[in-house]
């Protein structure tokens, strides 16, 4: 079943201030073009995360469907399901661009990449390309050679036609082997072991935390090679991108995963550019880089043992090059669930001025506009 796109395209919220605060009852699989891309039982469906009304629906009614695997562009959504069927549907209309077929298998923590002109999906014994546009098949990559029950935990697209594949051995691999890989013809240029999710600064840059330090890498179709440290061994990587990293200072008490600490940091030399407090009485959840700016929540801390767990919290939104506050969005009160043992709330993804908010496990999000 095929709806097609319901009503116009949701415009870009763009630099302005967010405003609206919706609940989405499950954690959406992408968050593109103010899009959220949610899977159900036998397909996805796009909301307008917005006003969580549903845009599009793509449902499979054949034998074999299941929750797909799911990654987008801003053109495209991917589907792959474990039967190896993959679909590829229009964003902004909800029609079937293409469909192709893979041996049945594959790990259900394989990733799903669609940039630089192609999606990458896993099947039972490959990593495969196919045109982002016609769903021609471009290039294999065979993982099994590095190490057994190799997998793509992270695909990233950098400048001169590479592509950096970061495999998993297994479920529970605390490290990973990346493996630069021409993206026109799937050719293996260099490998290199690393700590699990590096993160992508920009087309030519990499930052990973290794042995209590931050390292940003150069990586071009040569090699991935140091190019500089951020010698904090207090910070943690946050995350990184539009040239800018985000370091981190944690607390140290159990049971609080916040920090009162968030630095930016210039990407090519590690030059430290701005810093902010998270001030008394509270910390900031984990912070995502979009559209050259950073978002963070400020949640109120709330004490051991209070049995209310009521947390009272505000997104900021910062430039991400000075670190100036140039939005501030009080959120809506709420109880923190039960199960959720850290009670700060992160930012989950951030696009074209929307941005997922939600705990660590919880599937409940908050989308901000």
């Amino acid at each position: 079943m095929v709806t097609g796109n319901q009503g116009p395209f949701p415009a870009a919220l763009g630099t302005g201030a967010p405003t609206r605060v919706a609940h989405l009852p499950h954690r959406p699989a992408a968050l593109v073009h103010g899009l959220a891309i949610d899977t159900t039982d036998s397909g996805l469906r796009a909301l307008n995360a917005r006003t969580g009304d549903e845009y599009w629906r793509f449902e499979r009614r054949d034998r074999g469907a299941g929750r797909p695997s799911v990654g987008a562009s801003g053109d495209t959504v991917v589907a792959w399901f474990e039967d190896g069927k993959v679909v590829a549907v229009d964003v902004r209309t909800g029609n079937v661009r293409w469909r192709a077929n893979l041996s049945r298998g594959g790990s259900p923590w394989a990733e799903v990449h669609v940039g630089a002109g192609q999606a990458v999906v896993q099947s039972s014994r490959d990593v495969v390309s196919f045109s982002e546009r016609s769903g021609k098949e471009r290039w294999k990559f065979k993982p099994s050679r590095f190490c057994e029950g190799a997998f793509p935990r992270e695909i990233r697209d950098f400048a001169e036609h590479l592509t950096g594949i970061e495999m998993g051995c297994g479920k529970d691999s605390h490290g990973s082997l990346l493996v630069g890989v021409d993206n026109r013809t799937g050719a293996e240029l260099w490998k290199r072991n690393v700590p699990a999710q590096p993160e992508q600064a920009d087309s030519h840059t990499l930052v990973m935390e290794e042995a209590d330090r931050i390292q940003i890498r150069e990586v071009d179709r040569k090699s991935s090679r140091r190019r500089a440290l951020i010698p904090d061994r207090s910070s943690s990587l946050d995350g990184a991108g539009d040239g800018i990293i985000l370091c981190s200072k944690q607390f140290e008490s159990p049971g609080n995963a916040g920090a009162n600490a968030l630095t930016g940091y210039d990407a090519r030399a590690g030059k430290r550019l701005w810093g902010r407090q998270a001030g008394a009485g509270h910390s900031f959840g984990l912070a995502k880089i979009a559209d050259g700016r950073v978002y963070v929540v400020r949640n109120s801390l709330i004490p051991t043992g209070d049995p209310r767990r009521v947390l009272h919290a505000d997104l900021l939104v910062l430039d991400a090059h000075s670190g100036d506050l140039l939005h501030t969005v009080r959120l809506p009160t709420m109880k923190v669930p039960r199960g959720e043992r850290v009670t700060d709330l992160w930012v989950h993804e951030a696009d074209d001025g929307a941005v997922l908010l939600g705990w660590i496990v919880g599937p409940d999000v908050l989308a901000v506009s």
